[in-house]
């Protein structure tokens, strides 16, 4: 009894430890969540302040001061998103129009320099996004673009600016199922937390405030509501313009919910341990020296197994009397529920992981084109040529994006499901890498990125560099729906992740083997100036839903990409390659045999 009420110990204490890790992995999705929807806003507004702020009517308005023409410019956005609110200045910072209209003895701003950003965005000449927070203590999001004369000199300035406050934390409420909150420095300002921490303008705990806002730290604590319910809670530090925390937001799960789930095991849990309890108690009553050992031994196999250990097989599975056939079953038990468990916690990291990562991979580019089309469906008519050119751009850009999406997603069912194929053929690696560069042009012009193939020839070692010619690339053996997949994902990465203005270098070598002196490999590279690949992340970056540390913080994606090169040019006969410094740009390299 001893040993089996051991065993219900420490296995509850896994059980615990399980839980809590569920809990936490819960505030994680949560947290994840609030900054991703905090940044889609973010991006949304900067596409839409950049399309106001380049319309050719927005500088003539501003030169000529037509109050009436420019607010009829900025007078649709907050109709088509309420939460909007716009406002134009010249470059002396005076606001000549503003939408909506302020409420009657309100105080405003007379001069838009007083806001975060607006001096940026003209001092730089380029969108300029800030949290800041107004008098009243309320945290506002500003986003400010300049507008530019003929003269590429900045006449004024657009902004557009939007609340983070209870319509917010509703949105991450429905997206998670998880509660949250916004404060100003200390002070409440929403939350969706049942009967609240308190009524807005309440203060949070000093501990929390002294680590999150005095320490621009993460913080997290058990609180207890009014009506005494717990809540496991996590605050995260909002800052400024500056980089100094000026409020923060909080996200909770309900310590409740992590009982009940323990009270719904501990009606399995309990049964069988006691029954193990129960038949060792007869057993041993018997006091039979014969059944003492394998009883021993069958106490020892559930002591592990309470402890956690589920890969230990049960001793004395092979008797045949009653010990041994109890502990078959038990056996049984123990090898279902290590294989069980082991698939559930893979499975559900890899759904949660995947689900999550499409989902937001196709918010980015579906908002563009939703935003886009709005603009486009209420001023079509009043839009100049250049304008609809460069709107018709920007939803090529996010066609591409979808579009490789997904492609990426069926490939990996494909190579899942055993059904991938390559259909082998000569291939012109010139038509195939420059459609290649067509199909990725949209998400280089977006950048202000270029392109430039090099060729090079390595005969004994000697390396000759020079501009492709027609005819200069040789042909390859493979399949040319699929290597224009693999260039395009290549070069895809390569503008994701590149900075702007960036040049993207694709080289083609023809290698030669040292035994013949003949050429019978090209290698092909794709680099990039980018942020780079820390040395201990670079073997897993061909693996299926990885992504490295520095690709994770720059720009969403699913992890796909590289895997189905890999598959791709090992289908092909060929190798798959990456050579990267942290900091210093990624170079992808593949190998295919001449034809």
């Amino acid at each position: 009894m001893i040993g089996a009420g051991g065993s219900a110990a420490a296995g509850w204490q896994i059980l615990d430890r399980l839980l809590e890790q569920s809990s936490n992995d819960r505030l994680n999705i949560a947290t994840f969540t609030f900054a991703s929807m905090y940044q889609q806003r973010v991006a949304e507004a900067e596409l839409v302040v950049r399309q106001l702020s380049e319309r050719p009517q927005s500088a003539d308005a501003i030169e000529s001061r037509n109050v009436a023409s420019l607010m009829s410019i900025i007078d649709p956005v907050p109709t088509l998103r309420p939460y909007y609110s716009l406002m134009i200045a010249d470059a002396s910072g005076v606001i000549l129009a503003r939408a909506p209209k302020p409420r009657p003895r309100a105080v405003v701003e007379t001069r838009i320099f007083g806001i975060a950003g607006a001096a940026e965005a003209l001092e730089s000449g380029t969108t300029v996004s800030a949290l800041s927070v107004t008098p009243d203590c309320q945290l506002m999001v500003s986003v400010s673009a300049p507008v530019l004369g003929y003269d590429r000199l900045p006449l004024g300035v657009i902004q557009l600016g939007f609340p983070l406050d209870e319509e917010f934390v509703r949105q991450v409420k429905t997206d998670t199922g998880l509660d949250s909150s916004i404060y100003c420095a200390d002070r409440l300002l929403a939350t969706t937390l049942p009967g609240g921490t308190g009524a807005p303008g309440a203060r949070a705990p000093a501990d929390v405030t002294s680590a999150v806002i005095g320490r621009a730290s993460e913080y997290e604590a058990t609180i207890t509501l009014p009506g005494g319910r717990e809540y496991r809670a996590r605050w995260v530090p909002l800052v400024d313009f500056e980089g100094r925390a000026i409020g923060m937001y909080g996200v909770g799960n309900p310590v409740k919910s992590v009982l009940d789930a323990r009270a719904q095991i501990l009606g399995v849990y309990i049964p069988v341990i006691g029954a193990v309890a129960i038949a060792a108690l007869v057993l041993a009553s018997l006091g039979s020296v014969a059944l003492s050992v394998p009883l021993r031994r069958l106490a020892i196999s559930a002591e592990r197994m309470g402890g956690g250990d589920f890969e230990t097989p049960i001793q004395g599975a092979s008797s045949r009397d009653e010990v041994g056939r109890l502990a078959q079953q038990m056996e049984q038990m123990r090898a279902s529920i290590a294989s069980t468990y082991s698939q559930l916690q893979q499975l559900n990291k890899l759904k949660d992981e995947y689900l999550f990562s499409v989902a937001h991979e196709i918010r980015t580019p579906m908002s563009s084109l939703v935003a886009i089309v709005e603009v486009m469906t209420d001023n079509l008519g009043r839009m100049p040529e250049e304008e609809v050119r460069a709107n018709i751009g920007r939803i090529a850009r996010a066609v591409v994006r979808l579009n490789t999406l997904v492609e990426n997603v069926l490939d990996a069912g494909s190579l899942r499901a055993g059904r991938f194929s390559v259909r082998m053929g000569k291939v012109n690696l010139d038509e195939v890498i420059d459609q290649a560069l067509a199909t990725v042009a949209p998400l280089f012009e977006e950048k202000d990125q270029i392109s430039r193939v090099v060729f090079i020839e390595t005969p004994g070692g000697m390396l000759r560099n020079t501009t492709v010619e027609p005819g200069r690339v040789p042909l390859v053996w493979g399949d040319e729906r699929r290597l224009g997949q693999v260039f395009a994902n290549l070069l895809s990465n390569a503008s994701k992740y590149g900075p702007a203005g960036d040049t993207v270098t694709i080289r083609v070598a023809r290698e030669y083997a040292e035994s013949t002196g003949r050429s019978s490999t090209v290698r092909v590279s794709v680099s990039d100036n980018g942020p780079g690949i820390p040395l201990p992340e670079q073997a897993d970056v061909f693996e299926r839903h990885f992504r490295a540390s520095s690709a994770v913080l720059s720009a969403p994606g699913t992890g796909l990409g590289l895997a189905i090169t890999r598959a791709i040019i090992e289908a092909h006969g060929g190798q798959v390659g990456i050579e990267s410094e942290h900091g210093r740009g990624t170079t992808v390299w593949v190998t295919l045999g001449e034809a």
